[in-house]
Order: structure tokens, then sequence, then C-alpha cells
């Protein structure tokens, strides 16, 4: 019953969010050890987690989806948007524009430049509901996490980061006014097959540009997804009156083994992307710049977009951003 009306990713959010904060285990004290808080866990010793805040991204897929009526929800601070087609960035490298003001109170997000054929997705508890009868992806964010949707070779969904201000997100937490029903963004996104989802850190999307990450979903599904063959066509079937010899052929069957390949391809592509991205944003976060002479003007085009922002903020950042670099990628399947 309680999923007639389908999915409601925010209230899983909100519930995995508190059940976070309860099963946490408390040590006694700041010197306790691995072992004592093992043993606190295993004996249900549990403490509310009163201090440390993160960031959230959750993903889930349905299939059928029913549409969904609207849920009144609780005013959320409000929010600004900057137009990333305003302040074209210099380089042409997917640019992740920051907003340079922030004149309320509430968290702000940040527009992104999408590629041409953008996916058009349905607000959680917008009039209309999810569209019946394919899956979708339902989407909660909330914070600087950054979630992509790639279709073929283009970016047809991406999330847009929230922050309270500079370097600082929209985060859950004990001292945090945020709340899932309140701030998080939610979406419903149409799939279909061989659709790449990317979930990641800020660790990915502050080393790694847009194009950057499609770059990588590219060149590892031409390794691992390449064009299915175009199936044989039909024999034409003879007009009512004609003659025909010929008896028609029977159908070609498809490849006992092709959908095993198929499925073999997804999860060989899911695993190979997820390290190839780890790697790819790890090694530009260790990249130290060259010092500048007296002087000499800084290479802009060579800039990470953690150093674009922190720039377009009158702060000084060079190099890549050491951060923690988290990567899940999923690949659509059909339903067998």
């Amino acid at each position: 019953e309680e999923f007639e009306e389908g999915l409601d990713v925010l209230m899983m959010l909100e519930r995995a969010y508190e059940s976070a904060i309860k099963a946490h285990v408390a040590p006694a004290s700041s010197s306790s050890s691995a072992a004592e808080a093992k043993e606190a866990a295993e004996n249900g010793k549990t403490q509310p987690l009163m201090q440390g805040s993160s960031t959230a991204l959750l993903a889930v897929l349905e299939h059928n989806p029913q549409p969904q009526p609207a849920r009144p929800r609780s005013p959320a601070p409000p929010r600004t948007r900057t137009s990333s087609l305003a302040q074209p960035a210099p380089r042409a490298r997917s640019p992740l524009v920051p907003d340079l003001a922030h004149t309320s109170p509430g968290p702000t997000t940040r527009a992104l430049l999408h590629s041409p054929s953008p996916l058009p997705c349905i607000a959680e508890g917008s009039a209309g509901g999810a569209p019946r009868g394919g899956a979708v992806l339902k989407i909660a964010h909330l914070g600087d996490c950054m979630g992509m949707l790639v279709r073929g070779e283009e970016i047809v969904w991406r999330s847009e980061e929230m922050w309270w201000s500079w370097n600082t997100p929209v985060q859950l937490g004990p001292l945090s006014p945020s709340r899932p029903l309140t701030h998080a963004h939610a979406f419903t996104l149409p799939i279909e097959r061989d659709d790449v989802l990317i979930l990641a850190s800020d660790g990915l999307s502050d080393n790694l540009w847009d194009e950057d990450v499609l770059d990588e979903v590219v060149r590892m599904r031409r390794s691992f997804l390449p064009s299915s063959p175009s199936s044989p066509s039909a024999p034409a079937s003879p007009l009512p009156g004609s003659a025909s010899s010929a008896s028609p052929p029977s159908p070609s069957p498809s490849p006992p083994t092709e959908d095993a390949k198929g499925l073999l391809g997804r999860r060989s592509l899911a695993g190979m992307l997820s390290e190839a991205l780890c790697s790819r944003a790890r090694r530009v976060s260790e990249q130290r710049p060259p010092k500048c002479r007296p002087g000499e003007k800084e290479d802009v085009d060579e800039e990470v977009p953690f150093a674009r922002r922190a720039r377009e903020q009158g702060k000084a950042f060079r190099g890549g951003k050491v951060d923690d670099i988290s990567v899940v990628v999923a690949v659509i399947s059909p339903a067998s």
C-alpha cells in the first residue's frame, strides 16, 4: 500500500537520513579503540549522531510508474539561479559557471550548459506525474554531488550543485537546517536501453569538466557496447493475388548468446568506466601548476572547474583539487 502511488524518492532519502542518524555508534570516549566501537555496534549500543554533515544523491529505477499526486511541501529557502548563457566561459569546455552574487539567504544552484538535446525531466510532485508505461529514474539530490545521464554520445541530464556560499555546499546533518523534503531537488527521468547513469562525489566534478567525463563515457562505450548490427530485413510479403513459388523463409532467430554478451558488456562498461573516471580525476587532482614568473599571466585554459569557480569569486587557486573521489556507474539494461 505504501507504494501504490509510485516511489517517493524524497521520502526514501528522508528515511535513510533519519536511519543513519539513529544507527550511529558513538564511542565511549575519543580514545576508544575500533574493537570497542565494533563491540558497541554488535550489542546495539547506539547514540544519535550529533555532529558531521554530508551531501546526498539517490537514484531509484522504477518500472511502469504511476502518476504521483503532488505532495505539499514546506517552503524551502529561496534559490537564485544564474544563466550559463549570460556569462559564457572563455573556453568551450562544458563550462561550469558559478553564481557570482548571493543576494538571498537560501542555497544557490549553478546552471550548466547541457548537450543540444537535453532530456525532458519531470520534477517530483509536478502536474502530470511520470510518463506511463516506460521505466524512469527517480533522483533526489542535495549538495554538490554530481549526477549525469548519458545517452549515446550526448549528456541528456546533469544535476546542479547547491551551495549556501562559496565552497559551502548544502548538506544534511544534525546542525544543518537542510532537510531532504524541503531542500533536495527531485527529478523523474525517462530512460532508454544502454543509457549510462553516473553518480559521483564533488571530487570528480571539481577536477573534470563535463566534456572530459563524456569523453571517457564515449571511449568506453565504443569498446564494450559496439553498435548492434542491424537485423536483416524481412522479405517483402507477396501482394494479394500474386503467385510465389518460393516458400517464405523462417525468421532468423537471434544468436542465443546475444543477450548474455549484452549483459556482460554493460557490466564491464559500468565497472571499467567508474575506474577510468576515478583514475583520471585523481591524476588531475594531484597536478601541481608550474610557477609563474613575475608579471606572467596564468593560463586559464588549463583550469580545473574548482579553480575556475575560485577565480570567478576573486580567490586564488591553481592546480588540481585534492578531495575524495567516489564514482558509481549504472548502465540501463532491458528487462528480461
